[in-house]
């Protein structure tokens, strides 16, 4: 048996923003649990396929599919929406690249959970933060989409952001790179 695990996670991913295109341009609770469920069963399904020797040869599963799970695709969809609510799909995709870019850096932890709630770097996670009170619009569910199974990334390399004017140390400190909507990039 032939597993090609980047385009299953596609397919999983594909559905579940169908799912949520569906519902009424907000992530219900009952459609982000059909969601869920979804995904654990996949992840059941995948975990319990039995691969021989013979067939690790075709197996192709990329880094990011490695290390991507369901809890940090709940933490980029909140980060997400917490962060750039007004900015649409394209600022909330560079929300979550902008944390992707951060993992991927040996300046920063080495995954989504570590990266988002490391002390002073996103305001939204603090104990009476945005992040904890949101629910990821459709857009979110969009923006995760075009990251994670498009490849999407417009950052420019980018591992900080603030809203535009905001940040006298990143200005002083970093290098600026571009403005999309109210916020400023910078690496």
């Amino acid at each position: 048996m032939k597993v090609y695990a980047v385009d299953a996670a596609m397919i999983l991913l594909a559905a579940q923003v169908t799912v949520v295109l569906k519902a009424d341009n907000k992530a219900e609770a009952s459609t982000y649990t059909a969601i869920q469920t979804v995904q654990d069963e996949y992840t059941e399904t995948v975990s319990d396929t039995e691969v021989s020797e013979n067939d690790t040869e075709d197996i192709f599963i990329s880094e990011s599919v490695q290390s991507w799970n369901n809890k940090d695709s709940d933490i980029l969809l909140r980060i997400a929406m917490a962060e750039a609510e007004g900015e649409g799909t394209e600022g909330k995709a560079l929300v979550m690249k902008v944390v992707l870019n951060r993992v991927a850096s040996r300046e920063f932890p080495n995954s989504v959970e570590d990266v988002v709630f490391q002390s002073g770097q996103f305001e939204p996670v603090l104990d009476d933060g945005r992040y904890w009170n949101v629910e990821p619009d459709a857009e979110c569910y969009k923006a995760l989409y075009m990251v994670q199974c498009e490849n999407w990334d417009d950052t420019e390399g980018a591992l900080y952001f603030s809203r535009t004017g905001s940040s006298p140390w990143m200005e002083n400190n970093t290098e600026y790179l571009f403005t999309m909507g109210n916020h400023s990039f910078y690496r």
